[in-house]
């Protein structure tokens, strides 16, 4: 890692009181260690039952420690009161960071899939959500998530739920889980549905999987934004695809580290892909997960070499990438918002 440059260690004086925004977060990822020991203590045999095993499970070994983590933290979640407190784990994360705006993944196919109901736990966390932004604190956005390995069906499930009962938070529709398990292409009727309920198309792609797997999601399912992403640096026509079309990379550095994604830290692509004019914005995807901040990952962003100039054009990207403004409207709201046009073609 280099030493900051001036510019860098200038960006870091201004950065706190800077509007911020993230646009690359998961709801039960954002869960603090006091609110996991004390989900999950309340069973027989607890799969978190200290502070220090948290730490233990943290220490990945590559995508399947990660998956079965984070499969185990949702098994925590028993009712819409726990999802509830997750949610306000976020919101005082949020504040803590003066974080002005976030866009953040929930899930309800995992919410089925542990036996709750979507509906009430869509009504514990708009209450969560309502009362942050009542508060001045800034404004959350939710985008729906489903599990790619879980198949189309379950996310046309997802879709089912919102069409039937649209919540306005909602702006945009996430393929999360295992990029490797199902290709893009098998998704393509989900997302041309998805447009189609005036939802933005966003997916995960290149962080485990390649940058073939990349360039499938960019041509058949025509995202308005890649979560990660980073495995693009591969191949240099699909770096240049993404550049080309001006479409948005959502990226987390410790993430990537601590999951396997990227090796060695110090070789992080994230420089290689701004510096191709890739647009790249920062976030913090598992925060809980992975103890890191919004200003943790601009630190190590800046320690990877990017200058002032770099960080202020990724600290910017995610207003240009945003969905929706970052200042939330007065009570009254359209049930279905609209999101920007696709990028360039």
């Amino acid at each position: 890692m280099r030493p900051l440059s001036p510019g860098a260690a200038s960006f870091f004086q201004s950065f706190r009181a800077t509007r911020k925004g993230e646009l690359h977060l998961h709801l039960e990822g954002s869960i603090s260690t006091g609110t996991l020991v004390r989900l999950s203590t309340r069973f027989r045999n607890p799969a978190f039952p200290s502070a220090e095993e948290v730490s233990r499970r943290k220490r990945l070994h590559g995508p399947s420690s990660f998956l079965e983590l984070y499969r185990d933290v949702c098994r925590c979640l028993k009712s819409s009161a726990d999802y509830a407190e997750v949610a306000r784990d976020l919101a005082q994360r949020l504040r803590r960071e003066r974080i002005a705006y976030a866009e953040v993944y929930v899930s309800p196919a995992v919410v089925e899939r542990i036996g709750l109901s979507w509906s009430e736990v869509q009504g514990a966390l708009e209450t969560v959500f309502a009362g942050h932004e009542a508060a001045g604190a800034g404004r959350i956005v939710v985008l729906l998530d489903s599990v790619r390995q879980w198949g189309p069906e379950t996310a046309e499930r997802v879709l089912d739920l919102h069409e039937s009962s649209p919540w306005p938070r909602v702006a945009g529709f996430g393929l999360g889980g295992d990029e490797t398990a199902l290709p893009a292409r098998e998704f393509r009727r989900v997302f041309d549905r998805v447009r189609s309920l005036a939802l933005a198309p966003l997916i995960h792609a290149g962080e485990w999987g390649g940058a073939d797997g990349v360039a499938e999601a960019v041509e058949v399912l025509k995202p308005v934004r890649i979560a990660h992403g980073i495995r693009a640096v591969e191949d240099a026509a699909v770096v240049r695809l993404l550049a080309r079309r001006h479409l948005p990379l959502d990226i987390c550095i410790a993430s990537n580290v601590a999951t396997g994604a990227v090796l060695d830290g110090r070789n992080h692509p994230v420089l290689r892909l701004l510096r191709s004019g890739v647009p790249v914005s920062l976030s913090t995807d598992d925060p809980g997960l992975f103890g890191t901040t919004l200003r943790g990952e601009f630190v190590r962003l800046a320690l990877l070499g990017a200058s002032g100039r770099e960080l202020r054009t990724v600290l910017a990207a995610s207003r240009r990438g945003a969905l929706r403004p970052f200042s939330p409207p007065g009570p009254a709201r359209r049930s279905r918002g609209t999101f920007p046009p696709s990028p360039r073609r």
